[in-house]
């Protein structure tokens, strides 16, 4: 089972974000620990969730994880997950739930499917050199199926965004950080777009309760 500690943003939210963390990967780390004061920044809730995951777990199980995490939660929903925590992608797209997924596991194809049917926004971020879950061929695929998807590929980085040089291990951090940023800002400006002028109806400019559009 997992629990959570609830990052609380600026009054009055804008919704909540639900950091999903790696098997070893927590969400006190670089990636998602700066990932979330991203999306405090930006006007939103954080809820990081922590876990003592199993090898067993699998899709359902970390789907079953995010909706536990999500709640009763009345607003928009946005998901920023790590490695295993991207196994929610399948329940994401289900529930149409916008999406930064950090080292996805694009080797597993329920992870690619709920990418690349995915309805919504996603961000997928990855390394060359994370041979093992990452294939640079593959998220480009996913991009150019899924409607609205961004990659950011860092070359030679691995699986937590490192390279053996420190220093530019910190630009490639800085990188993935600006790339949220811009996700999120890009999202904002959407979000608003679809708010109904002052007197119109709200019809099918409403806001949809998961993903916020």
């Amino acid at each position: 089972m997992s629990h959570w500690t609830d990052w609380k943003g600026p009054e009055p939210s804008l919704g909540l974000v639900v950091l999903l963390p790696g098997r070893g990967y927590t969400c006190s780390m670089p990636l998602l620990n700066f990932a979330g004061q991203v999306a405090i920044h930006h006007g939103w809730d954080v809820r990081a969730v922590s876990w003592e995951a199993s090898e067993s777990w699998g899709p359902e199980r970390v789907g079953h994880e995010l909706a536990a995490a999500i709640g009763e939660h009345p607003g928009p929903v946005r998901v920023i997950g790590k490695s295993l925590g991207t196994m929610a992608a399948p329940y994401a797209a289900q529930q149409r739930i916008d999406a930064v997924w950090l080292t996805p596991l694009l080797t597993l194809p329920a992870v690619t499917r709920g990418i690349q049917e995915h309805p919504g926004r996603q961000l997928l971020v990855g390394g060359t050199g994370d041979t093992m879950t990452w294939d640079g061929r593959i998220a480009a695929a996913l991009a150019a199926d899924a409607l609205d998807a961004d990659v950011l590929e860092i070359p030679e980085a691995d699986h937590g965004m490192q390279v053996p040089d420190p220093v530019r291990t910190a630009e490639i951090h800085v990188e993935v950080v600006r790339a949220i940023d811009g996700w999120f800002t890009a999202g904002d400006a959407a979000r608003w777009d679809d708010v109904p002028a002052r007197g119109a109806g709200v019809g099918s400019g409403s806001l949809d309760a998961r993903g916020g559009q």
